[in-house]
């Protein structure tokens, strides 16, 4: 049984959850535990750079993160998850990127629509309200794309 101290503190942890498994296809991701529902969507390989035959996206309704229950898209390229947007609200921004700062320390790179820590592959986005984290492969992307 967890204590409601480290409980609360397992709710609005910033870490990257357990759950995503970067560079695995969509059989390693257990959607039925982590989401209330989902619906798997394929999408143009043309609209994801990193992608070359296949693009697909699995919207996972109800899933646990910072204290709620969000909508997380998990974004596959030819078979293998590259990252995930988790959904937030936009009052919820200054306190979600505080827990990544004491997490991570200081953004790698800010901007006024973005909070980016390369060392965790995560960012908080800010329009619209999310959290991203990402995967070795994305890496080099989405680095070279918040250090414009």
């Amino acid at each position: 049984m967890l204590s409601p101290i480290l409980a609360a503190l397992l709710l609005t942890s910033v870490e990257t959850p357990a759950g995503f498994h970067f560079g695995a296809g969509q059989d390693a991701h257990d959607f039925n535990a982590m989401c209330s529902s989902h619906t798997v969507r394929e999408l143009d390989p043309a609209t994801m750079p990193l992608a070359e035959t296949s693009h697909v996206q699995v919207d996972c309704e109800g899933f646990d993160y910072f204290g709620g229950e969000r909508l997380a898209e998990f974004v596959f390229a030819d078979g293998a998850l590259i990252h995930v947007w988790v959904l937030v609200e936009e009052e919820e921004l200054d306190a979600l990127q505080a827990e990544f700062e004491a997490l991570h320390g200081a953004p790698d790179r800010e901007a006024p629509v973005f909070a980016a820590f390369f060392g965790a592959r995560a960012a908080v986005r800010r329009d619209p309200p999310e959290a991203l984290y990402y995967g070795e492969a994305a890496a080099p992307a989405y680095e070279a794309f918040f250090s414009q």
